[in-house]
This record gives structure tokens, sequence and C-alpha cells, in this order.
């Protein structure tokens, strides 16, 4: 047993900040606080230390962003974001609405379970990306997730969609259940034919039991649906997030990754999310449904017989150093992200087998060559000289067969458009997100979360708030106070002024 770190936290019970402190106890990784009013509570953070301790070594924090709001309560109680925090915004997140479709017993955001709507209009829409790209300079928001509630109950989401393309966005998430995209074919054409929209599929399981419990009601009919109309009309930017439990869809992780392998002319990517205790969850059900990343990570080596193993996976700070390396050491987005909030595979699917690129490259030993020189801040030709040999070194000779012919058939603007085409069309991502509760709410994490909501405010032109800060502290009382109150017409819940 020995202590790892010591970080602040929050009570599960009224959210005042704890000190806390991560232990390793028996190969686990353990958080431990104390509320003088509420008693002690114990939680695993990550299921297995030695993982722990390996994206542990990849850290690569960013540089903040360029004009933070000052902290006056102390962090995570007024996020705006603050001068404590580390990152830029990576993927700028907007909630359209906290209307739905559904009623799911597990929604972190609790959509569809008060009296008033919350939906940000155009103009709040557009102050909200003009705000993130001011606050990200030099770099730029490229990203854009497109959440809620469930976005496509909005009948002006292809306009919102069209918004943010003309502001210069070039990669769009809509998260959905698809159901809207299901009943309706046409509906789908049209976001189809916006550029750069993606769909972030809820998707559960392969078969009726996972989403009965997750969901409420039986929807892999109309999963199934949504595939079958993207391969009609040609569609084929589906990115599949299973919310993972133990005990309801984890013996399923490896059926799901076949499905995807089935289906891969119109799935390219899946984030498995271990589910967060929450908004609308039974939090009695803790112990008997936590799951953390490096179980999904075993599961997924156990489920698909080693063809994708522990090992295959990667922290994502080590996004930082690649997009280094494609740009030479210029302008790239920005990477900079807890290495605990999330891990990431790159796989192919050959033969009904998946093949990871880690079989072909040496991750690791390319990664801190490049990392050091990058670090000492080596003038281009060095590393330029650093990234040639360091391929030859670390990069095995069949990588390069798979690659070459590409590169002799297809042009690329630049490698960035080699990086972002050719690998989206040729390799699989599985990346895994595991997003805090109350529980194991850890502020290092916060500070240097790349997933930041965007939000009204009434003292400046928007605000931008950490995904976890958000979802667990602020997001009632922004919802509250740019809301309009309703009375339900129907089970769409359709939003009337009264």
């Amino acid at each position: 047993m020995q202590l790892l770190k010591t970080t602040k936290s929050i009570c599960p019970e009224d959210l005042r900040v704890l000190d806390a402190e991560l232990w390793e106890v028996d190969g686990q990784v353990l958080m431990r606080k104390s509320c003088p009013d509420h008693g002690s509570f114990e939680d695993v953070y990550w299921s297995d230390y030695p993982e722990y301790a390996r994206a542990e070594k990849f850290r690569d924090d960013g540089k903040g962003l360029s004009a933070p709001r000052p902290s006056r309560d102390g962090c995570p109680m007024d996020c705006g974001i603050c001068q404590n925090h580390r990152t830029r915004t990576t993927l700028l997140i907007l909630d359209l609405t906290n209307r739905c479709n559904l009623r799911c017993p597990v929604c972190f955001a609790a959509a569809h379970a008060v009296d008033y709507v919350y939906e940000p209009t155009l103009e709040q829409i557009r102050s909200i990306i003009e705000y993130a790209q001011e606050m990200n300079r030099p770099n730029i928001v490229q990203g854009i997730q497109n959440s809620g509630g469930e976005p496509t109950v909005r009948e002006d989401l292809l306009d919102i969609l069209r918004l943010e393309k003309e502001m210069g966005v070039d990669y769009i998430l809509l998260a959905t259940n698809g159901i809207r995209l299901a009943e309706d074919i046409d509906y789908f054409k049209k976001l189809r034919d916006i550029e750069g929209v993606y769909l972030y599929l809820q998707f559960d399981g392969v078969t009726s039991e996972p989403y009965i419990k997750t969901r409420g009601r039986d929807l892999w009919p109309m999963k199934q649906k949504v595939i079958e109309n993207a391969r009609k009309i040609g569609y084929s930017g589906i990115a599949l997030v299973p919310t993972i439990a133990k005990g309801v869809n984890d013996h399923q992780i490896g059926d799901i990754m076949r499905y995807l392998g089935q289906n891969s002319d119109v799935i390219r990517h899946i984030v498995f999310q271990p589910v967060s205790f929450a908004g609308r969850i039974d939090r009695t059900k803790l112990k008997e449904m936590r799951i953390t990343t490096p179980d999904v990570m075993r599961l997924c080596e156990e489920q698909t017989g080693g063809q994708i193993k522990k090992s295959d996976f990667f922290t994502l700070p080590m996004n930082q150093t690649l997009a280094k390396m494609v740009t030479k050491g210029g302008r790239h987005r920005d990477f900079g992200v807890h290495p605990h909030c999330g891990m990431i595979a790159l796989v192919a699917h050959e033969k009904n087998k998946f093949v990871p690129v880690s079989r072909f490259i040496d991750n690791e030993k390319l990664y801190f060559r490049m990392r050091r020189a990058f670090d000492q801040n080596k003038p281009r030709p060095v590393i330029m000289w650093n990234l040639i040999t360091g391929f030859l070194m670390y990069v095995r000779p069949a990588f390069w067969f798979k690659l070459l012919p590409l590169l002799l058939t297809k042009s690329y603007k630049s490698g960035r458009h080699l990086v972002d085409d050719w690998m989206r069309d040729h390799w699989i991502t599985i990346g895994i997100m595991q997003f805090m509760d109350p529980y194991n709410f850890d502020v290092d994490r916060v500070q240097g979360c790349c997933l930041h909501y965007g939000v009204p405010d009434k003292d400046s032109k928007a605000r931008l708030i950490p995904f976890c800060a958000m979802n667990n502290i602020h997001r009632r009382s922004i919802e509250e106070q740019f809301s309009i109150k309703t009375k339900v017409k129907s089970d769409k819940e359709t939003p009337v002024k009264v």
C-alpha cells in the first residue's frame, strides 16, 4: 500500500470541496476522502495500478487558455475557465436542449427531468463559439460536439450545424440516441449533406437486454435501423458510444467490437464510456455497477481473444506529441489532457480480425524520442531528422508496405490531411472515456480537461466549463438561469411559456 498523490475532490452528499488522497491498495488505485458532516468515502479510481502508472508516464499538460477568468470561490466551484486550468479546448460541447425523447435510467445529464427547457438560441450559440475561439488563440477550436438531451428534438438543428460550418468548424459531432434517424431517412439525408458531421450514436449492446436496463426500453431494433439507413444513403461517419456498467453489458464488449467490424463500412469509431454515477442513476448500486478504464481494456483483450490487448491502448496526451510530429513542430490542435481521462487504440479490421497499429509501431520508444526533441526546443531540421530516423528505427517494414501504395497513388495536402483522411478511412479508433462522478471526482483531472462545455453567460460573451465540473456541479444552475418554464403537452415535452 502506498500514497500516490493528494488532490481535491467533492462530497457526494453536498458537493463541498474536500481533501482527497489516491492510494495503491492490492493492485488497485483507490480514492479516499472524509466529510465532517457525512463521513468517509472510498471508491475505485482505477482498478489496475500498473496501467495507472503507465498512463502517468505520458502526462503532457497544455498551456491553458489565453485569457482565463479569475477564480473567486476556488476550483472547481466557479469554473469559467479559471487560471488554474492547464489545457485548451480540444472539443467544445454544446448542450442544445435538455429535452429528450427518452428517460434513460443512467443519464448523467438527467435530461427530461425538470419543468423548464434549456435551449440556447442561434445567437447564443454563435457567441459561445466566438468566445471559445477567442479564448483558445493562437489555436483554434476545430471540433464541436452537439449534445443534450436529444439534439434531434430541436427543429432548427440543421440550421445550427450549418452555422457551425460557416464559422469554420471542420469536425462536428452529433450525440444522438438515433431514434429520429431510424424513423425518418429523409431527415438523415439532410444531415448527411452537411459536410463534416459525424454521429456519436448511443449504443449499449447487441441484444435487447442492455437497452431495457440502461434506456428503459428495447432500442436494439432501432439501433440496427440507424445502421441500415446509413448504408442506404451512403453515410459512413458513425461512432458507437456504449455506456458500460458492470453486470449490465460488460459481457458484450467483444460482441460490440465484432458488430463494428461487420459494419465498418458505416461505423469508423467506438468510444466506451464506463458509467458515471452523476445525474439520474441509482447510487446505491455504485459498488455493484462500477467499472473503470482498465477494466474495459482487460475485457477488450479477453473478449477479442487477445486480438486487442491492454498494451495496445495508449493514453490520450500521447496525441500531443503525435500532433507535433505531423506538423513537424508547427501549429497543431491542442491535445493537452489529463493522462487518466481516456485511452485509445488504433486498429485495422482485416479478414474478420482486429490488427492494432501498435503491432507495427513501437509507440513508446518513438514517443519518448520525439517528446525529448520537442521539450528541448530543437530546431526544425533536427526535429525532422529525429522523425525520419525514429520512423526507420521504430516502425516495422510491414507498416510501410501498407502506407506506400497510398502515398504513391493518392495526393494529400499535408501530413495533417494524411492522418485525418487516410487513417479515418483505414483504421478504426477504439476510445475509452471515463467521466467522473462525486465519488471519484479529482480536481487534478478537472484542471487537465480538454472537453469544455460552452454555455451562455450574463456577465460576458459566454463561459467555458470542464466536462465533469459541468455535470457534477454546474449543470442545474446554468440550465435554470437560461431556461423557460414549461408545461408538458406531450411525450416530447414541447416548451410552452407559462
